[in-house]
Order: C-alpha cells, then sequence, then structure tokens
C-alpha cells in the first residue's frame, strides 16, 4: 500500500492505523489503543457515529458498507496521533494533495482543541474485528 499523500491515505484510517500501532509496539515499545469515534468542528462532524449505529452495526455484522467512523490512535498519556483525518479533507474539501508527513496529526493530553474535538466512542479493535471492517479500505461520509 503506498502511503505518499493525502490521496493514498484518505479512507484508510483502519489499515493506516492497524499498521502504525504494531509498528509502534514493534520498533519503538510505545504503547497505542485504536479508537473508534468521529471528529467534531464547529459547523461539520467527520464520520459521525452514534450509540445507535454501533448497535446497528454489530447486529448486522457489518461488513456490507463501508464503516461510517474514523479511526486514529490513543497514546498511554491519552495524546492522539491521527495520520488520516486531515488527509481524508484535504480531499473532500478540495485543500489539495498533501505529503504524508504533512497529513499527521498529534494533539498532546495536555492541549485543549480550539477547533473541535475528538469524539471517542469505543477503545480497542474487537468492534472492527466482529464488523469485519478490517476488510474495508474506504469511509463513505
Amino acid at each position: 500500500m503506498d502511503l505518499n499523500s493525502s490521496v493514498d491515505l484518505a479512507g484508510k484510517c483502519i489499515p493506516v492505523h492497524m499498521m502504525i500501532k504494531e509498528m509502534l509496539k514493534k520498533d519503538f515499545s510505545v504503547e497505542s489503543h485504536i479508537t473508534i469515534g468521529d471528529r467534531f468542528w464547529h459547523d461539520y462532524v467527520y464520520c459521525e457515529m452514534s450509540y445507535d449505529l454501533i448497535a446497528k452495526e454489530l447486529e448486522t455484522g457489518g461488513g456490507v458498507e463501508p464503516l461510517k467512523a474514523h479511526v486514529w490512535l490513543t497514546l498511554q498519556d491519552g495524546s492522539i496521533l491521527d495520520f488520516t483525518c486531515e488527509a481524508h479533507l484535504d480531499v473532500l474539501m478540495d485543500r489539495g494533495d498533501h505529503p504524508t508527513h504533512e497529513c499527521v496529526g498529534y494533539i498532546p493530553a495536555s492541549k485543549k482543541m480550539t477547533d473541535g474535538y475528538y469524539r471517542p466512542y469505543l477503545v480497542g479493535d474487537e468492534f472492527l474485528k466482529r464488523t469485519g471492517a478490517f476488510g474495508v479500505l474506504a469511509v463513505d461520509v
């Protein structure tokens, strides 16, 4: 999987963050947690989720349509590491195609976000396994 720019990263939050989670653990002994939720701004919700949608995905077994959720990594101290949200917004909002290193978002646990916030609903990869989302490579927004 080529991951050189916004276009390459957009819609691939599950495989990208699963891969980075394993790399962080193996190469740097850094623990992180798959976190499933959405990203909220003042006037836009990226991959809006709800507990009703989660229940529906579990009832149907998922896998038929792309999972409508965003996945990022939460580090042990609560910091957020997100490699795909900005990339997907580059594509959705026609902001241009940017190199991968410009798409990485790191939000320290101590920082209060002024332009919105992440809304976690689930932590861990069990939901992704139960719904078959590991095979879904694009997010339907």
